[in-house]
């Protein structure tokens, strides 16, 4: 359950945090409100029109989404879900730990193409070293510490997962 003060209704252009969105009607998407190179991006947790799942693109002016935000979430890595990188590639959805990031593998939508790419979603981590990176399969979107946290969408990217 949440506190009423950890929620409000606003366009997807009114997140200025990571936040998750929920959706209040069948015409809505859940989706991950991030901010990367400066500017904001939703990235799409459900199936998007038949599209896939992971789709991202930029949402500064986007008034036309909606939904239920519930900012200051914070990413969980699921530690036992590690999985070679650099082995091949890294599935939609992944979260990607390299250099001092945090990136997740999205379809990001350009002006004119769909692409598939990492979007960093956090900066400033402590760095891993130069060329290395590890790649989680399995994180979760939780609010929260200690004994109010709560879970609130997880992700499973591997073979028997979604």
């Amino acid at each position: 359950m949440l506190d009423p003060s950890q929620c409000f209704a606003a366009p997807i252009s009114a997140a200025g945090q990571i936040t998750l969105v929920l959706p209040r009607s069948r015409y809505e998407h859940r989706c991950l409100i991030v901010m990367s190179g400066g500017k904001p991006f939703a990235v799409c947790l459900d199936e998007l029109d038949q599209l896939g799942y992971f789709r991202a693109f930029e949402c500064e002016e986007n008034d036309a989404w909606k939904g239920l935000h519930i900012p200051g979430v914070q990413i969980e890595l699921d530690e036992t879900s590690l999985h070679d990188a650099e082995a091949f590639h890294t599935p939609l959805g992944s979260m990607v730990r390299s250099e001092d990031q945090l990136a997740i593998r999205v379809n990001l939508e350009g002006p004119r193409h769909v692409s598939s790419a990492p979007l960093v979603i956090l900066d400033g981590l402590p760095p891993c070293a130069p060329h290395l990176t590890a790649c989680f399969l399995k994180w979760q979107i939780v609010l929260g510490r200690g004994d109010d946290r709560q879970v609130l969408w997880t992700a499973d990217l591997t073979p028997n997962g979604r």
